[in-house]
């Protein structure tokens, strides 16, 4: 709930509709976000560059969430009756017995992990730059003035005061990006001294799975003689963030490191010493003992771990209070992250709602309502008939150039970097003062809307804000959805179907497929799967739910597994360094026959990013798929973000007439704070008449009659057949007519037909294409159309790709807008395509898997290796067959 909320209310209307080419451009001239309109904040939120370590899930499950709409990284009051804790990108105090919160402090960072000193005159905290960097800065609580104790480009994080308030503790990326842990001593809120390097870079030798090359030591904690710290490392750890470490803290005390608990963790520890030294309090899955983060509790000097709390959600970051009789920790069990209590002994646990916020500067309280307009058309001519309330993904710029949540909201940070929730139709939250910019955002075939107003102190400013929309896709039999979403991954919000519904209903996606899968020895989501092969039980009338699974081994690559009758597939991974399943047998082509045995859609999934030849590299993201694609074990092959790279084994297959479908799925993680947004790559399928249906869907997936997209939606014919339809002409080969049509929320530059991996025809917006906006004068969309006759002699196959620039990208969650459609097939004479070129290029892609699987070490028989690469072996002679087909006598 909010707290005081102010009296007064003041009602404003939709001002202006948003001009994205105008957004786009306030941005790339643009100062400070402090400058600057509600443009300031896309793509705000940075990935650390100065940190070289862990990317996605180290952002998302080490560094504090920034921001945050709820408490995060408790920590409490030397006296016991207060807990310091990150909230709104502030530091809050907050009085557990009545909930109320007091803002200590503020300024254009996001601030959180809040560390007392022992006499309670400081607090020491992080400060981060929107994802570009994170400093430490300094609390005078008496004055409540702060100051920066870094400045500079590398990243500080764990901040912690020694037992004698002399010494702050925390992690760097010096020198090299790598997280160390150091020490320097403190005085009067200033530096004294140089800083201690307890840990430095140590190479492992290895390319660990997730991890690198380079060891990792984070999260300090001090024990109280105030000569030793406790933290986590994997150093000498093949799997994960490492084990926990006690260490001298001195200049290289590494060196003397004692493990006291070895387990493999996911930076999720978060070691707390009691105040008697004997004992240290953790966050835990125990390796794959538990699906969710649990508390255990366990000796400094090593020994056995005893668990404290037996969830079904997660805690996080405890800390003992200073009399050792509570624990403070993060729950997520009603979804959000709040505040809890945990009796050390005795087991009372109590959640801490934040009854009041006190902020430090004048708030005023903003009230939104998100309708679409409903409407029918008779003879010709559109009417309004009504409104609805509708969820939408909301973007906000405060007037102090920050974004900030509702508190019954989760913060996001979008895969492009842009500040972001999700919004069941109607939110409220507390603002400075002062102009603020919301954009209002509704998947791909609704314009978006922006707003602008006036907060005023201590009034509720309300606004209703109605969506238009453009395009109605599924009244033509297309329905949408990502192949590849995620709901509880880790992240800090305990997700719930209901909630991954909401916000795909807010991305307007029609299908919602949703996947078990495993991070490292554990697996997500189980508890969800439904025999049957059919919709989950939670799917809506309008809106479909299919649970299915992600099966990931990190060699050949992961896959989608949807529709599956009777059980999930076990294991959900091969090829895991140091454990029983390392082995590359089984292959993907033996998996995916188990899936489709029963009854499964399958696909290689995050296959080929960026814009190189996979062959010039490592095979990229499925290195299986070409001999998955020769036998027919994968339907389909996926798109995860807008890119160029997938086309060139694709085309080389399509060009010998393997049918394998391109797929839309973005590989949204839909509890983590920073991810992809649902929806945000997605895949059209023509369903003909038979609607909203799984089985329709996923059959018309397999078939080819689908586009992929990251915003524009396309439609190509050619002599009136569809995408995955065949054209048949004659020996003698025939004109066919071609007729194309793009529509976007964002502006598109260019058109591309290629026909057999060719292009035959680019247009560029201003020449050829006939252009109209049908929101003229507002920039808020561009529509393209085609018409052109090709003379086609042999087999073959036709698609089209649309695209924008990447700097008129916004709202979409991609670094540029891209869509494309699967073939239009063309048969010449009854001949099926056949191209020499390709047929070498994909003989060459098979033989480097081989060479690379030949290399692996964890094979544990001969046989295992006969079997993988006798499948090899046949997907090379389809291959050779085919070349030989296009008249050639000579095979690499």
């Amino acid at each position: 709930m909010l707290g005081q909320q102010p009296a007064n209310t003041t009602s404003v209307r939709v001002t202006r509709k948003l001009s994205l080419l105008a957004a786009v451009l306030v941005l790339s001239a643009s100062g400070s976000p402090a400058q600057t309109s509600g443009t300031s904040q896309l793509g705000a939120g940075g990935n650390y560059p100065s940190a070289r370590h862990g990317g996605n899930y180290m952002h998302n499950f080490y560094f504090p969430p920034a921001p945050s709409s709820t408490p995060w990284a408790p920590s409490w009051a030397p006296d016991g009756k207060s807990i310091v804790a990150a909230m709104n990108g502030s530091i809050w105090s907050i009085d557990p017995e009545t909930g109320i919160a007091e803002e200590l402090t503020y300024n254009r960072k996001y601030h959180s992990s809040p560390d007392y000193s022992p006499d309670g005159e400081w607090i020491v905290y992080t400060a981060d730059d929107s994802g570009n960097t994170i400093q430490l800065e300094i609390l005078e609580v008496a004055t409540g003035e702060s100051w920066p104790l870094t400045n500079d480009d590398f990243i500080y994080t764990d901040p912690v005061f020694s037992p004698d308030g002399s010494q702050v503790a925390y992690v760097a990326t010096k020198p090299n990006g790598y997280f160390n842990v150091y020490v320097r001593a403190v005085q009067n809120g200033r530096w004294v001294g140089d800083e201690i390097p307890i840990t430095y870079d140590n190479d492992y030798g290895a390319d660990r799975l997730y991890f690198g090359n380079w060891d990792m030591h984070i999260t300090p904690a001090w024990l109280p003689s105030g000569d030793e710290l406790l933290l986590v490392s994997n150093r000498d750890v093949p799997l994960g963030s490492g084990n926990v470490l006690r260490v001298p803290a001195f200049a290289d005390g590494i060196d003397e490191a004692l493990t006291v608990l070895t387990e493999q963790t996911l930076y999720r520890a978060q070691p707390d010493v009691a105040l008697d030294g004997q004992r240290f309090i953790y966050s835990s899955t125990a390796g794959a003992a538990d699906q969710f983060n649990n508390l255990w509790v366990q000796p400094t000097a090593g020994g056995e771990p005893y668990k404290l709390t037996f969830f079904e959600h997660d805690a996080f970051h405890p800390r003992f209070s200073p009399d050792g009789e509570w624990i403070a920790y993060i729950s997520n069990q009603d979804g959000l992250p709040q505040l809890a209590l945990l009796e050390t002994y005795g087991g009372k646990n109590l959640t801490i709602a934040i009854n009041e916020r006190r902020w430090k500067r004048p708030m005023g309280l903003l009230s939104v309502d998100t309708v679409e307009r409903i409407t029918e058309t008779v003879i010709g001519d559109s009417r309004e008939i009504g409104i609805a309330h509708t969820p939408t993904r909301i973007h906000l710029t405060a007037s102090d150039g920050k974004f900030y949540a509702p508190v019954d909201t989760y913060a996001r940070i979008s895969g492009v970097g842009d500040l972001m929730f999700h919004s069941p139709g109607n939110f409220s939250l507390e603002l400075p003062v002062g102009p603020a910019v919301v954009t209002v955002v509704k998947g791909f075939e609704v314009w978006p809307e922006q707003i602008e107003m006036e907060i005023e102190a201590g009034r509720n400013t309300t606004a209703t804000v109605a969506l238009d929309r453009f395009a109605d896709m599924a009244a033509g039999g297309w329905y949408s959805g990502s192949t590849h979403v995620h709901m509880n991954y880790g992240g800090n919000l305990h997700n719930t179907l209901d909630n991954l519904m909401m916000m795909s209903a807010a991305e307007d996606q029609d299908i919602v497929n949703e996947q078990i899968a495993n991070k490292d020895n554990r697996i997500l989501d189980y508890q969800f799967f439904e025999p049957g092969g059919t919709i989950h039980s939670s799917s809506q009338p309008d809106r479909l739910l299919v649970v299915g699974q992600e099966y990931r081994p990190p060699f050949y690559g992961h896959v989608f597994m949807f529709g599956m009758r009777d059980h999930l597939i076990s294991p959900f991974t091969t090829g895991y360094e140091g454990t029983a399943i390392e082995s590359l047998y089984p292959s993907n082509t033996d998996m995916f026959r188990k899936a489709k045995a029963q009854g499964a859609t399958v696909g290689y999934v995050h296959a080929f990013g960026g814009q190189n030849d996979p062959l010039e590299g490592n095979l990229g993201g499925a290195k299986g798929f070409m001999v998955d694609a020769a036998l027919g074990t994968t339907d389909a092959v996926e798109w995860s973000a807008a890119g160029a790279a997938g086309f060139y084994p694709l085309y080389a297959v399509w060009n010998n007439g393997l049918k394998v479908t391109a797929t839309g799925g973005e590989d949204s993680i839909s509890n983590l704070q920073r991810s992809k947004l649902v929806g945000s790559v997605r895949t059209y399928v023509h369903t003909g008449n038979r609607g909203l249906d799984m089985s329709a869907w996923f059959t018309g997936l397999r078939e080819g009659r689908a586009f992929v997209s990251t915003g524009p939606l396309i439609e190509l014919t050619a002599n009136q057949e569809g995408p995955g339809e065949t054209i048949e002409l004659p020996e003698a080969g025939g004109t066919i007519e071609i007729a194309a049509n793009v529509q976007s929320i964002t502006p598109l530059d260019r058109l591309v037909l290629v026909w057999n991996g060719e292009v035959v025809e680019e247009i560029s917006v201003g020449q050829e294409a006939a252009v109209s906006n049908p929101n003229s004068g507002s920039g808020s969309g561009t529509q393209l159309e085609l018409r052109r006759s090709l003379s086609v002699t042999t087999s073959g196959w036709l698609h089209l790709r649309a695209e924008g620039a990447r700097s008129a990208r916004f709202p979409l969650d991609a670094s540029y807008a891209q869509a494309f459609t699967n073939p239009i097939w063309v048969t010449v004479g009854g001949q099926p395509p056949r191209s020499l070129e390709s047929a070498q290029y994909s003989i060459r892609w098979i033989d480097r898997l081989r060479e690379m699987a030949e290399a692996w070490p964890g094979w544990r028989s001969q046989a295992e290796r006969d079997h993988v690469f006798a499948q090899f072996d046949e997907a090379r002679a389809l291959f050779e067959s085919f070349a030989a087909d296009a008249g050639s006598s000579s095979i690499p």
